[in-house]
């Protein structure tokens, strides 16, 4: 039997109990029936804010019940548990502690936007602290409820009967506030939920009033057209009690639009690095966050490492605010710190709107003009209805007083009705004409007329009693006049509404509290990181650490140095690298691997502080890898390459080996035969100790992570890479030796492989035969024939000379004279370094000192003369100098200028000698002229 079958039987059956009929229905039905009538009863009646006064019921109970007691703002404060017994009594049989939570949350002067309720006693605090028992705190209505309340006496608003039908309680109240907007609601009902942001009061009413004047415009009886822009050019956005920044203007506007919207809210927070230490103060926290709560929350993810580089919590919160002290480590940067409890703590919220609330007895999605026009024209009702409560007083009253005008003309004749009469019903029978005198002709007044001159006292009689009574009359006609006005004009009500709501803009509005910041909020934790000029250090044993720039000064040419960058256990440095903090690292090792890691992830830290271990940053890196170069490249160009890469291209032509001939690529971003992806014009070029240099292109490198993988494989035993470059097909490659000796070619001249290739001879060194012995030293890639090439050598000799065109050109002097030979013949000299071909033994480019087997350590580019350098020596004594104070030289054997001092006091021998340097681009240092002056005043060359 199926399920059909018994629901027909169940139908059919007929049967009646001693009691009386049974009903018999389906279970489905019932069950169907029974939850959809509790599921509204929940949203309508306890869940969602009634979208014309922004209230739930029970809110609007404890409004109103609390006026019905007198516990105004003009009155004294009352007992809660008075007001709340009263409440529950007459209104919302619920429970007294549903009532009082009410009642808390509309005094709490970080739950609302415009607390509703004057609170006094312990309401509770945004640490999560519970109120005191009501019997302990004392309330009343604040003093911007009574705009809520106003003219409820006028019939201005739909009663009902309460719960049991002893009283009379209001459907809505009169709301001169749009309380929707300002306080915002939160609820769950069955089935659906409301979270209404709350809002600024003076932006709120801008955007009123647009509407309004946008009515009067269009003369239209409906909804005004009225954009969002438009809008949002008064109401800016959400307005949170807790103040803190919201990120996202899209997520705003598909809240006004569509009802729905996401967006991000952070703590206010200041971030200090003084001389008092590292430290995060916390100002003001996301809305609806307790604090203590997220406290301890941030407390847990430091213990469990979460969030790393605290070292102490404060909370030295008051009544003047929040004031939240994070103690950062020394060696942590507090951007970083920052952006971790961004990340893992509730100092950042996202909040979801869901503007649900009842419209005409119905729960309905709104949007930002639905809720305007709302209250509107709840607010138009309201006027309208008042001015007809007013119409009919002032009616009533004019009645009344043509009555005793008419009187005044018979006074004679009503006194002496009246003490003809036996009692005041007989007088006021008299005066409405059912009873009549001898002698006295018959009254017609109204039964109201005849009762007031009825009560009329003798002294009221006189002649000034009966001028203010026509005066008054007069006033009254006058009044009625523009109250039939009001009721018939919609133009004077709405200005009625617009006054009325700029009043209380005057009195109440406010500045507004929470920043608005129109870009979406990325969790990329590198979007906290300031950018800024950093110098990176690998030691000898591995420790990396990054410093500010600013904490080395520069010093004249020849100084002995500062101690910069030794640690306290003598640890010296083996790298420095410049760069801008959000830079990506590739770190290469003598493995032929490489790491990728970005700037900012390396620790800060003092001169004198060692670092961490670089093991700490990179997991994969192996125990037999040792770091010989760090290539730090801009996001500009990791951009651009992964731009033209990465991104589907209209056409390109793959010219990869691997396919058996060039063929053209439709719009695609990698080929289909060999997978390769489109060339980026960006290359890394490696330099080997041997001699070998090879050219890859940067797509390859760009997302390499922190894992690691394989830069190239080296051909020969021993071999180790020596530096890495940057490099366009555009540029001149120049590659030095250690005795001196420079190749010059184009980089075009370098066919570009693969990944892991090992690459093609670049320059003749070592046991070579032709070479010119030593190894590489260094290698430059450049673009511009103007920029020049600075060599140091490890005695602390630098010579500097123009890359130049490699094009034959006159000689010149010192004093700019062309050269004549022994014929009268002009000499002809190459500009710059020669241009050899790749494999070449080079030619000289500076003469060394080979007694002391003094050796070119150190080879840098030189695109500005007010670039700084860094020189480090073996004993860790690092200084920094203006390039400009060595001198431009010409010939191939001239030493060039002493930088460094290492002569002993006899000078023939050396204490120290270099082991690095690092160019500092001028654009990133601010260093004033005179310093700049002063610091290039001398220089010498030997």
């Amino acid at each position: 039997m199926t399920s059909e079958d018994e629901i027909t039987e169940e139908q059919d059956d007929d049967t009646i109990a001693p009691g009386g009929n049974v009903l018999n229905h389906p279970l489905n039905t019932e069950m169907k029936n029974s939850y959809i009538n509790y599921a509204m009863s929940v949203i309508i009646g306890r869940a969602l804010p009634d979208a014309r006064d922004g209230l739930k019921p029970v809110h609007r109970r404890v409004l109103y019940g609390m006026y019905e007691g007198g516990h105004t703002s003009d009155k004294k404060f009352s007992k809660s548990a008075r007001s709340v017994g009263e409440v529950m009594g007459k209104y919302h049989p619920h429970g007294d502690q549903s009532i009082y939570d009410t009642m808390v949350r509309m005094a709490q002067e970080f739950s609302l936007r415009y607390p509703l309720v004057d609170g006094q006693g312990n309401f509770g605090s945004i640490d999560g602290d519970p109120p005191a028992a009501m019997r302990y705190t004392e309330s009343r209505l604040d003093r911007i409820s009574k705009h809520m309340l106003e003219d409820i006496n006028k019939k201005t608003v739909d009663f009902q009967p309460n719960f049991d039908d002893s009283e009379q309680e209001p459907t809505v109240l009169p709301s001169r506030l749009p309380n929707l907007l300002l306080n915002g609601s939160d609820g769950i009902a069955v089935g659906m939920a409301t979270r209404i942001p709350p809002h600024n009061l003076t932006e709120v009413a801008g955007a009123v009033n647009l509407h309004v004047d946008r009515i009067l415009e269009e003369g239209s009886e409906g909804m005004p057209s009225v954009s969002i822009e438009e809008y949002m050019m008064h109401v800016k956005g959400p307005d949170f009690p807790t103040g803190a920044s919201i990120h996202g203007i899209d997520g705003i506007i598909d809240m006004y639009t569509g009802g729905k919207g996401r967006f991000h809210v952070r703590s206010k927070c200041d971030v200090h690095d003084d001389n008092d230490g590292k430290r995060i103060v916390i100002h003001e926290i996301p809305y609806q966050v307790k604090k203590a709560d997220m406290l301890i929350h941030i407390a847990d993810l430091v213990n469990k490492e979460i969030v790393i580089g605290i070292r102490d919590i404060r909370d030295e919160s008051s009544k003047e605010g929040i004031r939240v002290v994070i103690e950062v480590k020394n060696n942590a940067d507090p951007h970083a710190v920052l952006n971790q409890l961004f990340k893992s703590s509730r100092l950042q919220e996202s909040y979801s709107a869901n503007m649900m609330g009842i419209l005409d007895g119905r729960p309905v999605l709104l949007t930002l003009p639905v809720m305007i026009h709302t209250y509107v024209a709840h607010r138009e009702t309201v006027i309208e209805r008042r001015a007809q409560f007013d119409l009919n007083k002032a009616n009533a009253r004019a009645h009344i007083l043509e009555g005793l005008v008419k009187a005044q003309d018979r006074i004679d004749d009503v006194v002496a009705v009246g003490k003809a009469s036996s009692s005041r019903e007989q007088f006021e029978s008299c005066l409405r004409g059912d009873e009549t005198m001898s002698g006295i002709a018959p009254f017609d007044f109204s039964e109201a007329q005849a009762k007031a001159i009825a009560e009329r006292r003798l002294y009221q009689l006189s002649r000034m009693d009966v001028a203010n009574v026509q005066a008054e009359h007069n006033e009254l006609k006058i009044r009625i006049a523009d109250l039939e006005d009001i009721i018939g004009s919609r133009p004077r009500r709405l200005e009625i509404l617009k006054t009325e709501l700029n009043d209380v803009v005057e009195r109440h509005g406010d500045a507004r509290r929470s920043y608005i910041d129109p870009m979406p909020l990325s969790m990329n934790r590198e979007d906290l990181i300031e950018e800024r000029a950093i110098v990176i250090t690998l030691s000898t044993e591995n420790y990396i650490r990054h410093t500010p720039v600013e904490m080395f000064r520069t010093q004249n040419r020849g100084g002995k140095g500062l101690k910069g960058v030794t640690t306290k256990n003598e640890d010296t440095p083996q790298l420095i690298v410049t760069c801008f903090s959000k830079d990506r690292l590739l770190i290469f090792t003598d493995k032929g691997r490489v790491y990728g890691l970005k700037a900012w992830e390396t620790p800060l830290g003092s001169r004198q502080s060692r670092g961490s271990h670089i093991r700490n940053l990179l997991d994969s890196i192996r125990d037999d890898e040792n770091i010989v170069t760090i290539l730090p490249i801009s996001r500009e160009l990791i951009e651009d390459v992964n731009e033209k890469c990465f991104s589907p291209q209209e056409n390109w032509d793959c010219i990869n080996p691997k396919c058996e001939q060039p063929h053209n690529v439709g719009p695609s971003s990698k080929c289909v035969n060999c997978g390769k992806t489109p060339p980026s014009g960006h290359f890394l070029v490696f330099a080997t100790k041997g001699g070998l240099i090879k050219k890859t292109d940067l797509n390859e490198y760009v997302r390499i992570n922190k894992n690691g993988k394989y830069a190239l494989r080296f051909k020969h035993e021993g071999d180790a890479l020596v530096n890495v470059r940057s490099a366009t097909n555009e540029h001149d490659i120049v590659m030095i030796s250690t005795t001196g000796y420079a190749s010059r070619f184009k980089c075009s001249a370098i066919r570009a492989s693969g990944r892991v290739s090992g690459g093609v001879y670049g320059i003749r060194v070592g046991d070579r035969k032709g070479s010119g012995g030593g190894s590489v030293a260094g290698m430059v890639a450049m673009l511009d024939a103007e920029e020049q090439i600075l060599t140091i050598s490890k005695y602390g000799m630098a010579k500097r000379s123009r890359l130049g065109t490699a094009d034959r050109i006159p000689d010149t002097d010192a004093a700019g004279n062309i050269k004549m030979d022994d014929e009268g013949q002009q000499k002809m000299a190459t500009d710059g370094y020669r241009s050899t071909k790749p494999g070449a033994k080079g030619v000289r480019t500076m003469k060394l000192d080979d007694e002391n087997d003094d050796q070119i350590i150190s080879v840098r580019t030189i695109p500005d003369l007010e670039d700084h350098l860094f020189l480090l020596t073996k004993k860790g004594m690092m200084i920094r100098i203006l390039v400009n104070q060595t001198k431009e030289t010409k010939g191939k054997s001239s030493r060039g200028t002493r930088v460094m001092e290492f002569r002993n006091k006899s000078k023939g021998g050396f204490t120290d000698e270099l082991i690095f340097s690092s160019r500092i681009p001028a654009s990133l240092l601010d260093m004033s002229s005179d310093e700049a002056d002063e610091a290039s005043e001398s220089s010498e060359e030997e």
